[in-house]
């Protein structure tokens, strides 16, 4: 009923309910999209697509799974130098991709489609990868938001619930001068082989 346009609501619930359940999910969808984006800042993604290494498929895979599932890396290309001499020079481009959408029936046929490509100053990764690797993503979010997680930090259902509860600490002044602008939670972190 949110999203139901004026003639529907005069027409009855019934109406509403008539409505094509694929129509409505490509609308529910479409509503999810601009409320919510999921970006994975994966470092070595286009090394890994460069060497074919399984991997890159795996997160195409996801990517052709989950449509609005976005990879953020870093790329880094060999270019000519700008100098008189012959040598070249790395160049390093935060990318942002996409599944492209293919008509084949063949999920081998899957590509990634370049969304953003923005040339950085020079290598993003300098001291500590992780923290660096975040930074180089937080570009291509949007919202009022934003959540960080590592590949070996555990998210169970339990805590996806506190999430409503974190997100109210946002509007409200503490020590009555400001909002916070950092929220730090306990992590349970699984490393091991």
């Amino acid at each position: 009923l949110d999203n139901a346009k004026d003639d529907d609501l005069m027409k009855g619930y019934r109406e509403i309910a008539d409505m094509k359940e694929s129509e409505l999910m490509t609308e529910c969808k479409a509503i999810a999209d601009m409320k919510f984006t999921y970006v994975v800042s994966c470092q070595q993604y286009g090394i890994q697509k460069r060497s074919g290494d399984p991997c890159a498929h795996d997160i195409l895979r996801l990517m052709t799974t989950y449509p609005s599932f976005r990879v953020a890396y870093i790329d880094e290309v060999e270019a000519p130098s700008q100098d008189r001499n012959k040598k070249t020079d790395k160049v390093y481009y935060s990318v942002l991709v996409k599944a492209a959408v293919t008509k084949s029936d063949d999920p081998g046929q899957s590509l990634d489609q370049v969304i953003y490509k923005i040339k950085l100053p020079g290598n993003a990764i300098l001291g500590e990868g992780k923290p660096e690797n975040q930074n180089h993503a937080i570009i291509f979010t949007r919202g009022e938001c934003l959540q960080t997680i590592d590949m070996n930090q555990e998210h169970y259902m339990e805590e996806a619930l506190k999430m409503r509860n974190l997100l109210e600490e946002f509007l409200e002044k503490h020590d009555g001068v400001r909002y916070p602008s950092i929220l730090g939670v306990r992590e349970h972190i699984f490393t091991g082989r």
